[in-house]
């Protein structure tokens, strides 16, 4: 009991907003199934990593991210995307995480976790099954992406003048 009390306290609010942002534009409350899901997988198979370590945050992430898959690939989009993260209105980063959530798929979870989370390119990676490489392309995407649709010009990249 103590073991599940320490686990919701140290991983609840990191699962459910990945849970979100990989869920965004699909039903809601796809996110708490899939918040459950997780620690439902966790009280099954638990990791076998050290209590409170980095390895086993990582593995919460990644539970989280392939049970999130598994809700997608049974339920199809309803096209909206939450007005906004009750997580983040705390510190007023609603418009940024609304740009955030809306990037496709493919650039919003790279993004999310190395710019929230604070993951390097190289562990993103391996939560995502990708190849470092290929993350930090889907990471200058992204970041190219939200800087486009926040009208942050100074973060775009300069043409340069042919000659």
């Amino acid at each position: 009991m103590e073991e599940a009390k320490r686990v919701l306290e140290t991983y609840g609010t990191v699962v459910y907003r990945v849970c979100l942002v990989k869920l965004a534009g699909f039903d809601p409350t796809l996110a708490d199934d899939a918040y459950q899901n997780t620690f439902l997988t966790w009280m099954e198979h638990p990791p076998k990593t050290e209590p409170g370590s980095e390895h086993e945050r990582a593995w919460f992430i990644r539970c989280a991210v392939h049970r999130c898959t598994d809700l997608i690939r049974r339920n199809r989009p309803c096209g909206e995307i939450p007005e906004s993260l009750a997580v983040c209105e705390e510190s007023g980063t609603t418009e940024i995480m609304d740009a955030l959530l809306a990037l496709p798929e493919n650039y919003r979870m790279p993004l999310y976790l190395c710019a929230v989370c604070g993951y390097s390119a190289d562990e993103a990676a391996r939560m995502l099954d990708l190849t470092p490489a290929n993350l930090r392309i889907r990471l200058t995407r992204a970041r190219r992406t939200l800087a486009k649709n926040l009208n942050l010009t100074e973060y775009l990249p300069k043409k340069e003048d042919s000659k």
